[in-house]
């Protein structure tokens, strides 16, 4: 691979890039096996980069077809974002689709920043058969590396629609006949005491790490709030956690 290439695809690494592109990165066997696996993605595998040295046959017999280089160590390294690389990163095309909200569970996120908490969630939400994902402008990037890392595969098996209008998105599903769920910290209505109907539809929201849901949709008076049961005087939970907790109490219900 000539120099030239090379400092394209590290500067994948960044946003502007991936954004100009359409592509992203992704590293490690888990990783691209999960990408192999998905509906969305699996077709838009460009190239698999292997460090000379890689020779895993299990998943080198699942990329039969796909378009293969092989780098040398210096070369690989420039490409890796982890310390110890198992040696193979996929190039892939962002996907295209568009999904309709029409689940009976979306899970929205509002202008959330933390790239591991982004990632967590789409994991639990994975596991938790929450397949429909809001996300609003300003939040960060889900090609970001380390999102797709702490998703674990999981972006490659959900229907996200990203940098939306949270508030005007949130209206027209409330219109469709969705209850719309804000956490917050202030409310007196407690998740304990909460009770999820098995006949309604349902968007959990939850907001910013620092700042929480943002004004605009937490004022307004069409949406319910509730905020998890505390028993210290601990000042706030972890976005990632309260989703675990709110997705966990909601699919006991229904």
């Amino acid at each position: 691979m000539n120099n030239e290439t090379l400092k394209n695809y590290i500067k994948l690494k960044q946003k502007k890039y991936r954004d100009e592109s359409g592509q992203f990165l992704i590293e490690g066997i888990h990783l691209v096996e999960e990408c192999l696996k998905s509906k969305f993605y699996k077709k838009n595998i460009e190239t698999i980069f292997l460090r000379k040295d890689f020779d895993e046959d299990t998943i080198l017999n699942k990329l039969r077809g796909i378009d293969i280089e092989t780098l040398t160590d210096l070369e690989f390294k420039k490409l890796s974002e982890t310390e110890n690389s198992q040696g193979i990163i996929g190039l892939i095309n962002k996907s295209d689709y568009i999904p309709a909200q029409n689940d009976k569970i979306i899970c929205a996120l509002d202008n959330l920043s933390d790239p591991g908490n982004l990632g967590t969630i789409f994991r639990l939400c994975w596991w938790f058969g929450i397949d429909n994902i809001l996300i609003s402008k300003n939040s960060v990037d889900i090609y970001n590396s380390k999102v797709i890392r702490a998703s674990q595969g999981a972006i490659f098996n959900l229907d996200i629609k990203e940098d939306v209008n949270l508030h005007e998105e949130l209206i027209n599903l409330y219109g469709k006949g969705y209850e719309i769920i804000l956490t917050d910290l202030k409310t007196k209505n407690t998740l304990h005491n909460f009770k999820f109907g098995k006949d309604n539809n349902y968007i959990l929201v939850f907001g910013n790490e620092a700042n929480g849901i943002s004004s605009e949709i937490r004022n307004s008076p069409l949406f319910t709030k509730i905020k998890i049961d505390s028993y210290t005087n601990c000042e706030s939970l972890n976005v990632a956690a309260s989703a675990a907790i709110i997705f966990y109490e909601l699919r006991k219900s229904i």
